[in-house]
């Protein structure tokens, strides 16, 4: 399978993706939506977070292998990408956390995974 994100570019996607998810209450209008305002916020964070402590070229800690942040943004795709079906149906908000997972999982698979980077 030919990737077609480097692990340097996937890295400055995740913290723009984080500050975007973070924002995204007041930049789409859902900041008087107090769930969905406190899921953008606390998940825009962890990532931060996790990303800040991954072992890629944007980590200052990199204490969290590439393959275990790589799952991590799968979870989060997965559970924003299909957040309208169980914590903000019907809402902007959950349009908006939909387009942000559906992102993040085309981060995450375009991606090269640690066992791939001696044959890429």
């Amino acid at each position: 399978m030919t990737h077609t994100i480097s692990t340097r570019l996937h890295g400055l996607l995740d913290y723009l993706w984080s500050v975007l998810l973070i924002a995204s209450p007041w930049l789409f209008g859902f900041a008087d939506e107090p769930v969905n305002r406190a899921i953008a916020v606390i998940l825009g964070s962890a990532v931060i977070l996790y990303s800040f402590c991954t072992a890629y070229e944007f980590g200052v800690m990199r204490g969290i292998p590439r393959a275990a942040h790589l799952f991590l943004d799968m979870l989060v795709g997965v559970f924003l990408g299909s957040a309208f079906m169980h914590v903000a149906m019907a809402s902007r908000g959950g349009l908006v956390f939909a387009i942000l997972g559906v992102a993040m999982l085309i981060n995450v698979f375009a991606t090269p995974r640690p066992r791939d980077t001696a044959t890429s």
